[in-house]
C-alpha cells in the first residue's frame, strides 16, 4: 500500500500561521490483547489527545488539521494505529520513518507485546474474538497469535519502546505507562485531581466522595446573628471558624494525613481523589475548612480545588 502522495509535502510545508505542530505525538501498537485499550484510556487521563484507531490515509489529513488549531490538548497527542495487512505494516513503518525525519514533533513509538499463554488466557476469560482470527487460515486462536506475531514485528523492531504486559497487573501497567511518558513528555499533566467538597448533613451526604469528614465538632457560625446570612467564603466567617486551637489542630493533622495518602492513591492510578467535607448546613464550618485545606496541601504534581454544594441553600 503506498504511502499517500500528500504526506511528505504536507509535513515539508511553512509553519502553520496559528501555532506549531503538537510537540509531541506518541504512535501506539502491538499485539491484541496486550493492553491497547487500557494504554489509550490511560494516555488521556495522563494530557494526551487519545485517537483510537485512526486509518493510514486519515493520519496526514489529521495531522494537517491539528498543525492550525488552538486547542491545548493538541500539543501531545497518541494515535493507536490500525494495521490490517503486511502492506499496511510496511506503510506505517515508512510513515514514522518520514515524521521523525522532517523534524518539528517529536514522534515515538511504542508496542505493546505479551506472551502467547498470556494473550491465550486474556481471550478465554474475556470470550471475545480476535480480530485477526480467520476460520479459513487458523485452526486455533494460537494459530492467529502466530500469524500476527509475524505481522507485526517490523513494527515492534522499529519501536522506541516496547512494554510486555505479560506480567503486569492492569495498576502496574498504568504506573509503567506513567513513568515512560515522564520521560519523553514535554508538560507533565498533574498526576491527580484533589477535590474538596463541601456540602450539608441535613441535605444528604454526597454520594461520589472517597472520603468524607465530619466538622460539626467545630463551633457554629450559624448561632452568631451576624455571621449566620454569611457563609464560609467570608472572611468574618473563616476567621471565626479558623480561629480555634480545636480547628487548627484539625487542619494539620488532616493535612499530614493527606500528604501520607496522596501519593500512594497516585501510586495505585487513581487519577482524582474526591473528599466531602460536612457540617450540618455546608454553608458555613464545612464551606471554610475546605478552602483552609485546599490551601494547605503541599504535594508535588497535583491539582487541587475546592467547591461548596450547598453553600447557597
Amino acid at each position: 500500500m503506498p504511502l499517500p502522495d500528500t504526506l511528505q509535502t504536507k509535513l515539508e510545508d511553512s509553519q502553520p500561521t496559528h501555532r506549531t505542530s503538537p510537540r509531541l505525538l506518541l504512535l501506539v501498537c502491538g499485539l491484541s490483547g496486550a493492553g491497547h485499550s487500557s494504554a489509550h484510556h490511560h494516555l488521556g487521563d495522563l494530557g494526551f489527545m487519545a485517537v483510537d484507531n485512526l486509518p493510514l490515509g486519515m493520519v496526514d489529513h489529521f495531522l494537517e488539521h491539528i498543525k492550525t488549531s488552538s486547542d491545548k490538548r493538541h500539543e501531545k497527542i497518541s494515535l493507536l494505529l490500525q494495521v490490517g495487512s503486511h502492506e499496511g505494516v510496511e506503510a506505517y513503518t515508512e510513515q514514522i520513518r518520514i515524521l521523525k525525519e522532517t523534524g518539528g514533533i517529536t514522534t515515538i513509538l511504542l508496542y505493546l507485546d505479551a506472551d502467547r499463554p498470556t494473550i491465550l488466557k486474556r481471550y478465554s476469560e474475556t470470550r471475545r474474538p480476535h480480530p485477526r482470527f480467520d476460520p479459513v487460515l487458523d485452526q486455533t486462536l494460537s494459530d492467529t497469535l502466530e500469524r500476527e506475531m509475524l505481522l507485526m514485528y517490523p513494527l515492534r523492531a522499529a519501536a522506541d519502546r516496547v512494554i510486555d504486559t505479560s506480567l503486569l497487573s492492569i495498576h502496574e501497567f498504568r504506573r509503567e505507562l506513567t513513568k515512560f511518558v515522564s520521560t519523553i513528555s514535554l508538560e507533565t499533566k498533574p498526576a491527580i485531581r484533589v477535590n474538596f467538597l463541601s456540602f450539608g448533613f441535613k441535605h444528604g451526604a454526597p454520594r461520589d466522595c472517597d472520603l468524607i469528614i465530619d466538622v460539626r465538632f467545630l463551633q457554629n457560625p450559624y448561632f452568631i446573628e451576624q455571621l449566620r446570612p454569611k457563609s464560609g467564603l467570608d472572611d468574618e466567617v473563616s476567621a471565626f471558624v479558623l480561629q480555634s486551637a480545636d480547628a487548627q489542630e484539625f487542619l494539620t493533622k488532616y493535612t499530614d494525613l493527606l500528604s501520607f495518602l496522596i501519593p500512594r492513591y497516585t501510586f495505585e492510578g487513581k487519577a482524582y481523589l474526591n473528599i466531602g467535607v460536612g457540617c450540618t448546613g455546608g454553608k458555613h464550618r464545612s464551606v471554610a475548612i475546605a478552602e483552609a485545606l485546599s490551601a494547605r496541601i503541599n504535594v508535588p504534581n497535583i491539582l487541587v480545588s475546592a467547591a461548596h454544594r450547598d453553600v447557597k441553600r
